[in-house]
C-alpha cells in the first residue's frame, strides 16, 4: 500500500535539505484527516498541540507507523527520550509499512524512517 504523505521523522528529513535561513515547508497530511500527523504543529514547534492531534488519533490507527514516528518525534522534542525510543521502536514493529514522502521531498518506507529515528539516537536506547 502506498500512501503519499509527509512524515516529518527526528528531524532526519530536515538536515542537509536546507540551506542557511532557507526552511522546508511541510503539507498537509493526504490520505489522513487534517492534523491526524500533526504536521503543521510540528512544523511550527507547537509540540502541545501536535501531541495532542497524535493522541487523538483522528482517522489514524493506533499502530500506524507515521503517527507513531511523528509521536517519538514530539516526545523527543520535549525531552522525553524514553517514550520517543519506545514509540519508535512500536512504529518499526508495525505490521504495516508503506511509503512516505518526508520533508525532504524523497520517498522512504516506514520501517526505513523508524529505524533511522531509532539509530540517530541509539545513545538513549540503553536507558529504556
Amino acid at each position: 500500500m502506498y500512501k503519499n504523505l509527509l512524515a516529518l521523522a527526528v528531524g532526519v528529513a530536515m538536515a542537509g535539505c536546507a540551506t542557511a535561513g532557507e526552511k522546508t515547508a511541510l503539507t498537509t497530511e493526504t490520505g489522513f484527516p487534517s492534523g491526524a500527523l500533526g504536521l503543521a504543529a510540528i512544523e511550527r514547534g507547537d509540540w502541545q498541540t501536535a501531541e495532542a492531534q497524535l493522541t487523538a488519533m483522528q482517522g489514524v490507527g493506533e499502530n500506524d507507523p507515521a503517527r507513531l514516528i511523528n509521536l517519538g518525534q514530539v516526545y523527543m522534542n520535549t525531552n522525553r527520550p524514553g517514550l520517543a525510543i519506545q514509540t519508535w521502536q512500536r512504529a518499526l514493529a508495525s505490521p504495516h509499512h508503506y511509503q512516505v514522502t518526508v520533508a525532504d521531498g524523497t520517498v522512504a518506507s516506514t520501517r526505513d524512517v523508524a529505524m533511522t529515528a531509532l539509530s540517530r539516537y541509539q545513545r538513549y536506547a540503553g536507558r529504556y
